[in-house]
């Protein structure tokens, strides 16, 4: 009889993507209007995170007028054109508020 041995799946191994992790020089720093938040993200699981507890003015700041730092980071620094889409598609909904970071947050 031959043991079955147990295979421990973690999220890096499945999606190799959300683990990769740029540089400081290449980190997004969350920003409003009076400056740095001192929240930054070198990873698409580590901006996720922030979503979650950055200013609703940082994500104002960054999505303003025909601007998206968000989807510029994701195309350029992490090289993820489909997540740079649809923080794109984000944007062209003109949501407001909470509104506006739960669908940043669900996109990703």
């Amino acid at each position: 009889m031959v043991a079955k041995r147990k295979i421990k799946s973690s999220r890096k191994a499945k999606n190799p993507k959300i683990a990769k992790k740029v540089p400081n020089e290449s980190a997004f720093y969350f920003n409003t209007w009076d400056g740095p938040t001192g929240i930054k993200a070198q990873s698409v699981s580590e901006f996720k995170s922030a979503l979650k507890k950055v200013p609703v003015e940082a994500l104002y700041f960054h999505m303003r007028d025909d601007k998206n730092d968000f989807e510029e980071w994701m195309r350029n620094a992490l090289n993820e054109p489909v997540l740079a889409d649809r923080l794109r598609e984000v944007k062209g909904e003109m949501l407001e508020g909470e509104h506006l970071r739960r669908a940043l947050y669900f996109h990703i």
